[in-house]
């Protein structure tokens, strides 16, 4: 079966809901998918539930080209850590170092595997765990007397996925700034249950997302279709156009 260039996106249920889900009619998957028709074939390989622990034995195997045919994918998003972040004596928790740690194994596995060295050649785009409600999450768990999750540790998190970032050399969306972490009451409108995404904040973070690409990769952007024909400049369009 023939396969355009992919673009691999990796994580947890926030990538894995990126289609969108019961109340969330658009997700930024979704949304990238359809900014790259006829461009690139969009793999969701989003694991709702996981950490970084989790993630990390999967990438040889998500990521390993079984012969000489397969294509080179476009780039990848890593978008983990809301679960590594929840609080001390949850069964998901990781501590903020193993998880910077986990997070750096998960990236030089995947240049292992692509044979890559660089965002030069193959980008991996890190994106930070997104804000959270406590209040409207626990509610959602039917939990009244503890919290699992604070938006400070998602915050601290995502520092740590920045820093990881910069020293494996790639580069990195901060979701958390993105949908203004600092402002629980915009932050809010971003989240459909206080931890996943709603309708505008998958918007925001895949407007983020295709801003960082059009200024960082433009070679891998879409070309924009003005007055009736495609750019020379970004990512043609594959076959003729009638």
């Amino acid at each position: 079966m023939y396969l355009r260039r992919p673009i691999i996106l990796l994580g947890d249920s926030l990538t894995q809901f990126g289609f969108g889900e019961a109340n969330v009619a658009v997700g930024w998957a979704s949304l990238l998918c359809a900014a790259y028709q006829r461009r690139s074939d969009v793999l969701n390989r989003g694991f709702s539930g996981y950490n970084t622990k989790h993630v990390l034995d999967l990438v040889p195997k998500l990521f390993a080209r079984t012969n000489h045919e397969d294509v080179m994918p476009l780039f990848c998003t890593v978008f983990l850590g809301a679960n590594d972040a929840a609080l001390p004596g949850q069964r998901q928790h990781v501590p903020v170092d193993v998880y910077a740690d986990n997070l750096a194994k998960i990236i030089s596995s995947i240049r292992e595997t692509t044979k890559t060295k660089g965002k030069d050649d193959f980008p991996i785009i890190v994106m930070t765990p997104p804000p959270v409600d406590s209040e409207t999450w626990m509610k959602e768990l039917g939990l009244y007397d503890e919290y699992d999750r604070t938006n400070e540790v998602a915050r601290d998190y995502g520092k740590a996925a920045k820093q990881v970032a910069q020293e494996m050399n790639c580069s990195c969306l901060d979701t958390w700034e993105l949908l203004e972490g600092e402002d629980i009451g915009t932050y809010c409108k971003h989240l459909s249950d206080g931890l996943h995404l709603s309708e505008s904040g998958n918007r925001r973070v895949y407007e983020g997302l295709m801003a960082l690409i059009e200024k960082e990769f433009p070679d891998l952007a879409p070309a924009k279709y003005v007055d009736g024909e495609y750019q020379k400049e970004g990512l043609q369009v594959e076959e003729s156009i009638w």
